[in-house]
């Protein structure tokens, strides 16, 4: 169980796997770090970062000292093209996918109050 509540998207990086597709769509993001992580995608409003087990913990730190977050008009995390995880509005809210085991923590703290909803398609 968690003492210290996490953010939705740093509780939603440590339950999902190590390598991730990071699609972010955030037009007013200006932070060089973070931008600089950043790839073009085929999709005209996102950027990619590719998460793996070496840059996940950088991005976790760069997402809470830096407060990124609040420009992500939304997100996408994507394994092997599947959709693992939709974040909206600054991830304030989100969808994770029914093929994720959820641990009991992650329950109590985002399924439990609403802020995160298991996806009934993917």
């Amino acid at each position: 169980m968690c003492i210290d509540k996490d953010s939705l998207l740093i509780s939603v990086f440590k339950i999902l796997p190590e390598e991730i597709d990071f699609y972010i769509q955030a037009p007013s993001l200006e932070d060089d770090i973070i931008l600089n992580m950043m790839s073009e995608t085929e999709y005209p409003y996102y950027k990619l970062i590719k998460v793996n087990k070496l840059n996940k913990n950088n991005i976790i730190k760069l997402i809470n000292v830096r407060d990124i977050i609040q420009y992500f008009q939304h997100i996408e995390l994507r394994n092997n093209n599947e959709i693992l995880f939709q974040g909206f509005d600054g991830v304030e809210f989100g969808i994770i996918s029914k093929l994720i085991r959820i641990p009991e923590w992650f329950s109590v703290n985002f399924i439990n109050t609403g802020e995160c909803s298991l996806s009934n398609d993917w």
